[in-house]
C-alpha cells in the first residue's frame, strides 16, 4: 500500500469521526433544551403532595333574605263620632245642657220600685213656651216631634172638646176657661218663673203674664208645705207635677207608672231631696207624658192620649232667644 492509499484511508476515517461528534453534539443540544423547557413548567402535584395542600376556606352561602311585606295603603274610612255620655253625679243628676238636669228617682230607692222621672231647669238658661191648639191635639211624642223643643211635658186638664179647663196663656194670649176648682198656677212672667197658689194671690199691676197653666190641687205650699186640702183619694195613676225648688229652678215631675195617689205624690214630694218650695198637680192618668232630649235619645214616656196642651222648653243662647224662641240641641 502507498502512502497516498493510507492518507485517504485516514481521511476517511477522520469524516467519520467528525460526524459522529456533530451528531453527538447535536443530541445533547436538544436533549438540553427539553430539560429546560420542561423544567419550565409545573411538575403535576402527586397524591402526597395534594394531601400535604392546605385546605381552602369552605365558602359561607350569604343568609337568604325575607321579602319585605306589601305594603297595603289603609282604607280611608271616616272616623265614627263617639257618642257624648251623660256624667251622673253623686245625687243622681245628669246634665244633658247647661242649665237642665234629669234623674231617675224612684218611690221606694231601698226596692227601687215605682219610677219617678224628675227634670230640673235654671229659668235663666232656659224658655218655657205654652202651646195650645183644641182643633189639633197630640200625643206628647208628637208635640215633641212637631217642634224643635228640648223638653215637652203635658199641661192641664181638658173637656170633651179638648178645650183647656182654666186659664191658659200661650205668648201673651189667654185662652181657656175659668173654673172654680183651679188651685194654683205656673206663670212665666219677665220677672221669672214660679209656681204659687191662686187663693190670696193678687196679680201686681203692670206684670204681664207671658206664658201660664192654672191646675188643681196645689200640692206643696210655699215653704214646702203639704197642702192640708188634698182629698185622700185611694185612686192612683199617673202623675204629673210642675213645681220649683228654694233655688229658683223650675222641676217636671212625671210617674210613668199608677202607683201614687194625689196625697201620696205630695208627702212623697215634701219627703224628697228636692227641696221644693212649691208644686202643683197637672193633668195626670192617660194624660202624663215627657220627652226630652238627651245625647243617648228621648227620655221618658208617651202619653196614652192627646193632649191639646204643652209646655215646651228651648234653651237659651247666650241669654237670647234663638229661631223659636231657643236653639235646638
Amino acid at each position: 500500500m502507498n502512502i497516498i492509499e493510507v492518507n485517504k484511508g485516514q481521511g476517511a476515517r477522520s469524516k467519520v469521526a467528525l460526524c459522529i461528534l456533530l451528531l453527538a453534539f447535536a443530541s445533547l443540544l436538544i436533549l438540553s433544551a427539553c430539560e429546560s423547557s420542561t423544567s419550565a413548567s409545573s411538575p403535576l402535584p402527586t397524591n402526597d403532595a395534594v394531601s400535604r395542600a392546605p385546605l381552602l376556606p369552605t365558602r359561607t352561602l350569604p343568609p337568604t333574605r325575607t321579602p319585605l311585606p306589601t305594603v297595603i295603603p289603609p282604607t280611608n274610612t271616616p272616623t265614627p263620632t263617639p257618642i257624648p255620655t251623660v256624667s251622673i253625679s253623686a245625687d243622681g243628676w245628669q246634665e244633658i245642657r247647661s242649665g237642665v238636669h234629669i234623674r231617675e228617682m224612684y218611690r221606694d230607692p231601698k226596692a227601687k220600685s215605682d219610677r219617678v222621672f224628675v227634670v230640673r231647669m235654671d229659668p235663666l238658661k232656659v224658655d218655657f213656651h205654652v202651646q195650645y191648639q183644641p182643633d189639633a191635639p197630640l200625643r206628647v211624642s208628637e208635640w215633641y216631634s212637631n217642634s224643635r223643643a228640648l223638653i215637652v211635658i203635658n199641661s192641664s186638664f181638658f173637656d170633651q172638646a179638648h178645650r183647656a179647663v182654666g186659664q191658659i196663656t200661650s205668648d201673651s194670649v189667654s185662652g181657656g176657661q175659668p173654673h172654680e176648682r183651679m188651685d194654683g198656677a205656673f206663670y212665666l212672667t219677665a220677672v221669672g218663673a214660679a209656681v204659687w197658689p191662686l187663693e190670696g194671690w193678687v196679680k201686681p199691676a203692670g206684670m204681664q203674664v207671658i206664658e201660664s197653666v192654672e191646675s188643681f190641687p196645689m200640692l206643696l205650699l210655699p215653704g214646702g208645705l203639704l197642702n192640708p186640702n188634698i182629698a185622700n183619694d185611694p185612686r192612683t195613676a199617673r202623675r204629673t207635677v210642675v213645681a220649683v225648688d228654694r233655688s229658683g229652678n223650675v222641676l217636671f215631675i212625671v210617674t210613668p207608672g199608677g202607683t201614687f195617689t194625689l196625697y201620696g205624690m205630695a208627702v212623697w214630694l215634701a219627703n224628697s231631696d228636692l227641696d221644693i218650695d212649691t208644686a202643683l198637680n197637672f193633668d195626670g192618668g192617660s194624660s202624663s207624658g215627657l220627652a226630652v232630649w238627651t245625647p243617648q235619645g228621648i227620655w221618658g214616656f208617651d202619653s196614652a192620649n192627646k193632649v191639646p196642651a204643652v209646655i215646651a222648653v228651648d234653651a237659651k243662647v247666650m241669654g237670647l232667644n234663638g229661631p223659636d224662641g231657643g236653639e235646638w240641641p
